[in-house]
């Protein structure tokens, strides 16, 4: 008798052992599938992304910020200050930024207009939104960027500039 109860609860916890393994393999791959959706939404966006730890050191980065500054990801992650898509005449200016960013000082999501350089020494103008990253119980563990390359916009807005200055120039003529 003792040993068909024993037998009993064996083939019990066996039945809860795979139930909780079914119950994991699920999560598990719901999770993969998060993760997944995730990342192909990271690497179709134009929008450069680039995560900081409070120390300022690059935690992550997504492949349109490596394609905008032109270093690859191994370079950057773990990289620290002053970053290398920095022009070196304004590492002051946007050290402060960054110090004020870090002691929470600075507006965070308003946005920022900066020139950045790339490996190849050719600059582009970006707008930089910050946000605090906040982990699961709530600690701030570092900001997350993100970065918009407006080259494009400026060399509308210059286009409509110049459009603006022949019509005002053909306006007085006439």
């Amino acid at each position: 008798a003792v040993v068909g109860v024993l037998s009993l609860a064996l083939l019990l916890v066996l039945a809860l052992l795979g139930r909780d393994m079914r119950l994991r393999q699920r999560a598990e791959l719901e999770v993969a599938e998060a993760l997944a959706f995730r990342q192909a939404m990271e690497n179709s966006l134009v929008t450069g992304l680039r995560a900081r730890d409070m120390q300022g050191r690059i935690s992550y980065v997504n492949p349109a910020f490596c394609q905008m500054v032109g270093y690859s990801a191994e370079e950057l992650i773990g990289s620290g200050l002053p970053a290398p898509w920095w022009p070196p005449e304004r590492v002051a200016d946007y050290q402060q930024h960054h110090d004020a960013l870090m002691a929470g000082e600075a507006a965070p999501r308003e946005g920022h207009e900066w020139v950045f350089q790339r490996r190849d020494g050719s600059r582009f103008p970006v707008l930089v939104v910050e946000a605090p990253l906040i982990d699961a119980q709530g600690t701030q563990t570092g900001h997350l960027g993100a970065v918009l390359d407006i080259t494009e916009q400026r060399r509308i807005e210059d286009q409509n500039r110049a459009s603006l200055d022949r019509l005002q120039a053909t306006a007085r003529l006439a």
